[in-house]
């Protein structure tokens, strides 16, 4: 394979010039003798001394390249570019053919085998070439009286893995896209037997391709009548000789269409005034965008700064231009960028700079104006910080106040939650004791809590009306349906989570009422949990934990004791935010004088047992019920007084409140330790129970 590239001479010596030298060389062979230079400076002698007294041509233009394993002739370059004779004039003179190969500064004669490597006429040949014959390979032309040589390149390659060519070796050819391109396979003369039509076989990429029926491609050649884009590649051209291949390949590198057109400037825009506020003092990189269009192949885009009439070049030294970067190339169309760079802005650069594009057929450009940037940094810092001040005292403020926040919104501009929702009731209070020998006990504080303060200061201090099981619920045989029922009625659900709800009743009751649990865990009912603060030392905390995950709209308060029975505690903030929003409804003048703050729970000390203070009786939500017992059985009257009425006190033995247990007991059929006139009475309902129908005519 040839290639054709411009070399330089091996040797730095002088040699005489060419017409000299061709002069010499016909006078020589048309007689015999000794041609001399008139010149002392010419000599002829060789740097390799090896043929000493030869003109020497150094090394011919032609090089040879193939790939390892094809054949390859190399031809005397002398008689093809430097004398005007051939081969059988030479040796009809008496001159002989003498063939060297260069080692380093030698110059070994070559042995030849016949076999795969031969002397024919004026050329070398290689049946198989191979990696190790890469060199210098000179033919010498001399008699006895002059001797003349010159030096062929022959370069072999192996073949890229897994490609039948090697990247090295390619012919380049170009196509615009849209036009026609015809492909020839080259070099292969030497190869072809005359007057015989060689039969030849093409590759794309290594790979017999269908072609498209627009392209022709035949022994010789392939026509493309259209190029497309994607015709670029590596086309391969196989020729059969003798047992060898020899192949020649061609890159195709498809190209847009030659340019009619100057470059176009994308910024600055052309002819529109650009304005940039710069800083002085500040770095600056002004940056102009180009677009090329395709003008042919090696054809640099000139893209270049100028302040006024002059170069960057005449600038300052801290103004400077970088280096030419594509940005994007596509088919030979570029589009470039040139930055223009301030390593700190001065006043004197504040002035017009334009930036040029050009090409063959003509130059375009586009200005930027740099003037001042006036910052008044102390009003703007002194902004930004009081800014920034104010942000950070209102978020303190808001996480510090947001309960107080949102209440006050809500009462005076809030809307009323409570309107067309059919409900009856605000919040159902759910807390109540299933161990009957726990009600003689002094009520803790959960209990006081429960029972007393959230009653008194939810319904008397903020208007909301209360469900309480064990006050207003009428105690029936579907317990359950109405707990239901009345749950359903209401707008929130309050639990008092104390130890000795949830390891006694827990939340059973629940799972029970297929309606009540749907409620819980489609977020039907808005939950609010009271939990105590050390229910997690006494019970198993994950049955707390598994009840939250399993009520959807849930929300949890703690309770600290009695220090949360403050007015101005934020249990009571976090209960009215979580309760309905309500409209304050007007009071009549009686309601307004029984309305007062809310009491300080924290100084009614309970004396003696019982709950009072001083000055101020605690207010109970339990009343005095009156039953009237119809003699059903002869063992129950010896029991009972000489009344027929029997009154249940609010509060039993030791003042406590047994009130709130009396339905579930009577449900259950089970009275005992119950206070009638100040002695013990056992009401045993194992024989003959109290029908539900009269339990609810005659307790309530």
């Amino acid at each position: 394979m040839v290639h054709f590239r411009v070399q330089e001479r091996r040797h730095a010596y002088k040699v005489p010039s060419r017409e000299m030298k061709m002069f010499c060389i016909v006078f020589l062979l048309l007689t015999p003798g000794v041609c001399e230079d008139d010149d002392d400076d010419v000599k002829y002698i060789s740097k390799r001394n090896s043929v000493d007294g030869c003109i020497d041509w150094s090394v011919d233009l032609k090089e040879y390249h193939v790939l390892a394993g094809e054949p390859v002739r190399v031809k005397c370059a002398l008689f093809y570019s430097y004398i005007r004779t051939n081969y059988s004039a030479a040796a009809n003179t008496k001159l002989r053919l003498i063939w060297y190969k260069n080692k380093g500064d030698a110059e070994e004669p070559i042995i030849f085998s016949g076999h795969r490597l031969s002397k024919e006429d004026d050329s070398l040949w290689f049946r198989s070439a191979e990696l190790e014959d890469n060199g210098f390979y000179t033919c010498v032309l001399r008699n006895s009286t002059y001797c003349m040589k010159v030096s062929m390149s022959v370069t072999i390659e192996a073949s890229d893995e897994g490609k039948c060519f090697s990247s090295k070796m390619r012919y380049m050819e170009k196509a615009e896209i849209t036009h026609g391109k015809m492909m020839s396979c080259p070099d292969i003369e030497d190869y072809l037997a005359p007057y015989k039509q060689p039969q030849m076989n093409w590759y794309k990429e290594c790979e017999q391709i269908e072609w498209r029926k627009s392209i022709v491609a035949n022994s010789t050649h392939v026509w493309i009548p259209e190029v497309e884009e994607g015709d670029g590649g590596n086309y391969t051209c196989e020729l059969q000789y003798g047992s060898r291949l020899v192949r020649r390949t061609l890159l195709l590198k498809v190209t847009a269409l030659q340019t009619t057109h100057p470059p176009r400037v994308l910024f600055p825009p052309e002819k529109q005034d650009t304005v940039t506020e710069v800083i002085a003092g500040m770095p600056l990189s002004l940056d102009c965008k180009a677009f090329f269009g395709y003008s042919g192949e090696n054809k640099q885009p000139i893209v270049y700064w100028m302040k006024g009439e002059k170069f960057v070049e005449e600038l300052a030294g801290h103004i400077k231009e970088s280096e030419v970067r594509i940005l994007k190339e596509h088919l030979g169309e570029r589009e470039v960028q040139l930055s223009l760079i301030f390593d700190a802005v001065e006043e004197a650069d504040l002035d017009n700079y334009t930036c040029y594009v050009e090409n063959h057929i003509g130059r375009r450009s586009g200005s930027v104006f740099l003037r001042k940037k006036y910052m008044y940094r102390l009003e703007l810092a002194g902004g930004l910080g009081i800014i920034l001040l104010l942000l950070g005292v209102l978020t303190a403020f808001y996480k510090c106040y947001n309960l107080e926040i949102v209440l006050c919104y809500r009462r005076h501009f809030g809307s009323d939650e409570t309107e067309d929702d059919n409900k009856e009731y605000d919040a159902y209070l759910y807390y109540t004791k299933v161990d009957f020998n726990s009600l003689c006990r002094m009520n803790d504080d959960e209990e006081t809590l429960a029972l007393e303060i959230l009653p008194d200061v939810l319904e008397n201090q903020y208007g909301y009306k209360l469900f309480i099981p064990d006050r207003d619920l009428i105690p029936s045989s579907t317990y359950v349906e109405d707990l239901a029922r009345s749950v359903d009625q209401s707008r929130r659900l309050i639990l008092v989570l104390t130890p000795d709800f949830v390891a006694k009743r827990g939340w059973s009751v629940f799972l029970i009422e297929t309606r009540l649990h749907s409620m819980l865990v489609t977020g039907e009912i808005k939950v609010i949990m009271i939990e105590c603060v050390d229910l997690k030392n006494v019970i198993n905390y994950q049955e707390v934990e598994l009840l939250k995950q399993t009520i959807k709209a849930l929300s949890v308060i703690k309770w600290k004791g009695p220090k949360s029975n403050k007015p101005t505690s934020k249990f009571w903030k976090q209960m009215l935010y979580e309760m309905p929003a309500k409209q304050k409804e007007i009071l009549s003048k009686d309601q307004v004088a029984l309305a007062t703050e809310i009491p300080d729970y924290n100084q009614l000390v309970p004396v003696g047992g019982s709950h009072a203070s001083t000055g101020a009786q605690m207010r109970h939500f339990c009343h005095s019920y009156d039953f009237q017992l119809q003699p059903q059985s002869s063992i129950l009257l010896p029991l009972l007084s000489s009344s027929s009425n029997m009154r249940f006190s609010t509060l039993g033995p030791g003042r406590c409140h047994d009130y709130c247990n009396i339905p579930m007991t009577l449900l259950n059929g089970e009275v005992s330790q119950t206070s009638t006139r100040g002695k013990k009475l056992d009401l045993n309902f194992s024989s003959t129970r109290l029908s539900t129908r009269e339990l609810r005519s005659d307790i309530w």
